[in-house]
Protein backbone atom coordinates (compact mmCIF):
# COMPACT_ATOMS: atom_id res chain seq x y z
CA UNK A 1 0.00 0.00 0.00
CA UNK A 2 2.78 2.43 0.93
CA UNK A 3 4.53 1.84 -2.39
CA UNK A 4 1.29 2.48 -4.29
CA UNK A 5 0.66 5.71 -2.40
CA UNK A 6 4.24 6.96 -2.75
CA UNK A 7 4.91 9.91 -5.04
CA UNK A 8 7.42 9.82 -7.86
CA UNK A 9 10.40 12.16 -7.59
CA UNK A 10 8.81 14.59 -10.07
CA UNK A 11 5.47 14.49 -8.24
CA UNK A 12 7.16 15.10 -4.90
CA UNK A 13 9.19 18.03 -6.28
CA UNK A 14 6.05 19.52 -7.80
CA UNK A 15 4.09 19.11 -4.57
CA UNK A 16 6.98 20.57 -2.56
CA UNK A 17 6.92 23.68 -4.71
CA UNK A 18 3.13 23.98 -4.42
CA UNK A 19 3.36 23.64 -0.65
CA UNK A 20 6.23 26.14 -0.42
CA UNK A 21 4.15 28.75 -2.23
CA UNK A 22 0.99 28.01 -0.25
CA UNK A 23 2.67 27.93 3.15
CA UNK A 24 4.51 31.15 2.27
CA UNK A 25 1.19 32.77 1.41
CA UNK A 26 -0.20 31.60 4.74
CA UNK A 27 2.81 33.06 6.54
CA UNK A 28 2.39 36.37 4.74
CA UNK A 29 -1.30 36.48 5.70
CA UNK A 30 -0.41 35.75 9.33
CA UNK A 31 2.24 38.49 9.26
CA UNK A 32 -0.29 41.01 7.95
CA UNK A 33 -2.87 39.89 10.49
CA UNK A 34 -0.48 40.23 13.44
CA UNK A 35 1.56 43.10 11.92
CA UNK A 36 4.83 41.36 12.67
CA UNK A 37 7.43 39.46 10.62
CA UNK A 38 6.84 35.70 10.49
CA UNK A 39 9.50 33.03 9.97
CA UNK A 40 8.54 29.65 8.52
CA UNK A 41 10.36 26.36 8.32
CA UNK A 42 10.83 24.26 5.19
CA UNK A 43 7.62 22.21 4.78
CA UNK A 44 7.94 18.49 5.46
CA UNK A 45 5.92 16.01 3.37
CA UNK A 46 5.55 12.33 4.26
CA UNK A 47 3.18 9.38 4.54
CA UNK A 48 1.96 8.47 8.02
CA UNK A 49 -0.21 5.69 9.39
CA UNK A 50 -3.10 6.59 11.68
CA UNK A 51 -1.31 4.93 14.61
CA UNK A 52 1.77 7.11 13.96
CA UNK A 53 -0.06 10.43 14.10
CA UNK A 54 0.09 11.02 17.89
CA UNK A 55 3.86 10.46 17.86
CA UNK A 56 4.25 12.70 14.78
CA UNK A 57 2.33 15.42 16.59
CA UNK A 58 4.43 15.04 19.72
CA UNK A 59 7.64 15.35 17.70
CA UNK A 60 6.31 18.38 15.82
CA UNK A 61 5.67 20.41 18.98
CA UNK A 62 9.14 19.67 20.33
CA UNK A 63 8.26 18.04 23.61
CA UNK A 64 5.64 20.57 24.74
CA UNK A 65 3.64 19.13 27.62
CA UNK A 66 0.40 20.87 26.73
CA UNK A 67 -1.05 22.17 23.45
CA UNK A 68 -4.19 23.56 21.89
CA UNK A 69 -5.32 22.20 18.54
CA UNK A 70 -7.80 23.56 16.00
CA UNK A 71 -9.11 21.57 13.02
CA UNK A 72 -10.62 22.70 9.76
CA UNK A 73 -11.87 20.30 7.09
CA UNK A 74 -11.42 21.09 3.39
CA UNK A 75 -12.88 19.59 0.23
CA UNK A 76 -13.18 20.15 -3.51
CA UNK A 77 -16.27 22.03 -4.65
CA UNK A 78 -16.43 20.04 -7.89
CA UNK A 79 -18.91 17.17 -8.07
CA UNK A 80 -17.77 13.60 -7.59
CA UNK A 81 -14.65 12.47 -5.78
CA UNK A 82 -12.08 15.19 -5.29
CA UNK A 83 -9.54 16.66 -2.94
CA UNK A 84 -10.38 16.60 0.74
CA UNK A 85 -8.65 16.40 4.06
CA UNK A 86 -8.04 18.08 7.39
CA UNK A 87 -5.99 21.11 8.36
CA UNK A 88 -4.73 21.15 11.95
CA UNK A 89 -3.13 24.16 13.62
CA UNK A 90 -1.26 23.39 16.83
CA UNK A 91 -0.52 26.08 19.42
CA UNK A 92 1.40 26.09 22.67
CA UNK A 93 -0.93 26.78 25.57
CA UNK A 94 0.98 29.94 26.56
CA UNK A 95 0.36 31.80 23.30
CA UNK A 96 -2.74 33.68 24.35
CA UNK A 97 -1.28 36.72 26.10
CA UNK A 98 1.13 37.48 23.25
CA UNK A 99 -1.61 37.04 20.64
CA UNK A 100 -3.92 39.32 22.58
CA UNK A 101 -1.23 42.01 22.77
CA UNK A 102 -0.43 41.79 19.05
CA UNK A 103 -4.10 42.07 18.13
CA UNK A 104 -4.77 44.84 20.66
CA UNK A 105 -7.39 42.57 22.20
CA UNK A 106 -9.15 44.55 24.92
CA UNK A 107 -11.39 41.87 26.43
CA UNK A 108 -10.30 39.99 29.52
CA UNK A 109 -8.66 36.70 28.67
CA UNK A 110 -10.70 33.68 29.68
CA UNK A 111 -11.23 30.30 28.07
CA UNK A 112 -13.85 31.69 25.68
CA UNK A 113 -11.72 34.59 24.43
CA UNK A 114 -8.61 32.39 24.26
CA UNK A 115 -10.46 29.98 21.99
CA UNK A 116 -11.64 32.89 19.85
CA UNK A 117 -8.02 33.96 19.33
CA UNK A 118 -7.04 30.44 18.24
CA UNK A 119 -9.97 30.21 15.82
CA UNK A 120 -9.14 33.61 14.29
CA UNK A 121 -5.48 32.75 13.70
CA UNK A 122 -6.38 29.31 12.33
CA UNK A 123 -8.83 30.81 9.86
CA UNK A 124 -6.19 33.23 8.58
CA UNK A 125 -3.55 30.52 8.13
CA UNK A 126 -5.65 27.73 6.65
CA UNK A 127 -7.77 29.83 4.30
CA UNK A 128 -4.68 31.47 2.77
CA UNK A 129 -2.87 28.14 2.46
CA UNK A 130 -5.77 26.14 1.02
CA UNK A 131 -6.79 28.87 -1.41
CA UNK A 132 -3.26 29.01 -2.80
CA UNK A 133 -3.03 25.23 -3.10
CA UNK A 134 -6.36 25.14 -4.93
CA UNK A 135 -5.27 27.86 -7.35
CA UNK A 136 -2.09 26.00 -8.26
CA UNK A 137 -3.74 22.64 -8.93
CA UNK A 138 -6.75 24.27 -10.58
CA UNK A 139 -9.21 22.96 -8.00
CA UNK A 140 -11.55 25.20 -6.06
CA UNK A 141 -11.47 24.22 -2.41
CA UNK A 142 -14.02 25.00 0.27
CA UNK A 143 -13.50 24.52 3.98
CA UNK A 144 -15.52 24.14 7.14
CA UNK A 145 -15.48 26.60 10.01
CA UNK A 146 -12.53 25.98 12.36
CA UNK A 147 -13.32 24.10 15.55
CA UNK A 148 -11.38 23.36 18.73
CA UNK A 149 -9.98 19.83 18.64
CA UNK A 150 -8.13 19.99 21.94
CA UNK A 151 -7.59 22.69 24.55
CA UNK A 152 -4.65 22.57 26.93
CA UNK A 153 -4.07 18.85 26.67
CA UNK A 154 -1.05 16.55 26.14
CA UNK A 155 -0.16 16.42 22.42
CA UNK A 156 -0.48 12.64 22.25
CA UNK A 157 -4.11 12.95 23.35
CA UNK A 158 -5.13 15.57 20.77
CA UNK A 159 -5.68 12.96 18.06
CA UNK A 160 -7.19 9.53 18.73
CA UNK A 161 -6.14 6.97 16.07
CA UNK A 162 -9.21 4.82 16.77
CA UNK A 163 -11.44 7.73 15.71
CA UNK A 164 -9.72 8.19 12.34
CA UNK A 165 -11.40 6.69 9.30
CA UNK A 166 -8.18 6.30 7.30
CA UNK A 167 -5.22 3.97 7.74
CA UNK A 168 -2.63 6.10 5.91
CA UNK A 169 -2.48 9.76 4.96
CA UNK A 170 -0.18 12.26 3.31
CA UNK A 171 1.05 14.65 6.00
CA UNK A 172 2.36 18.14 5.25
CA UNK A 173 3.73 20.06 8.23
CA UNK A 174 5.33 23.46 8.78
CA UNK A 175 6.40 25.55 11.77
CA UNK A 176 5.70 29.29 12.07
CA UNK A 177 7.50 31.61 14.51
CA UNK A 178 7.51 35.36 14.98
CA UNK A 179 10.60 37.53 14.56
CA UNK A 180 10.09 38.85 18.08
CA UNK A 181 8.35 37.07 20.92
CA UNK A 182 7.82 33.45 21.87
CA UNK A 183 4.62 32.74 19.94
CA UNK A 184 4.77 29.86 17.48
CA UNK A 185 2.37 27.45 15.84
CA UNK A 186 2.40 24.44 13.54
CA UNK A 187 0.20 23.89 10.52
CA UNK A 188 -0.50 20.30 9.46
CA UNK A 189 -2.40 19.17 6.37
CA UNK A 190 -3.67 15.59 6.25
CA UNK A 191 -5.02 13.93 3.11
CA UNK A 192 -6.28 10.32 3.42
CA UNK A 193 -5.11 7.50 1.18
CA UNK A 194 -8.04 7.61 -1.26
CA UNK A 195 -7.28 11.27 -2.01
CA UNK A 196 -3.58 10.74 -2.74
CA UNK A 197 -4.30 9.16 -6.13
CA UNK A 198 -6.44 12.19 -7.03
CA UNK A 199 -3.62 14.47 -5.94
CA UNK A 200 -1.08 12.52 -8.01
CA UNK A 201 -3.23 12.97 -11.13
CA UNK A 202 -3.47 16.71 -10.45
CA UNK A 203 0.31 16.88 -10.08
CA UNK A 204 0.83 14.94 -13.34
CA UNK A 205 -1.52 17.34 -15.13
CA UNK A 206 0.46 20.29 -13.79
CA UNK A 207 3.77 18.70 -14.78
CA UNK A 208 2.50 18.09 -18.31
CA UNK A 209 1.68 21.78 -18.65
CA UNK A 210 5.35 22.58 -18.05
CA UNK A 211 6.58 20.36 -20.87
Amino acid sequence: MTEILSLTEDQRDCLQEIVNVAMGQAGDSLARFLEVFVHLSVPRIRLVGSSELPEALTQLVGGAESICAVRQGFYSISSGKGMRGEALVIFGDKSFKELAELLAYEDDLNEHTEKELLLDVTNVLTSACLNRIGEQIETELAYSSPSILGFRMPPQEAVSPEKLIWSQALLVEIHYTLEKGSFSCNLMLLMPEEVIEILKKALDHLLESFE
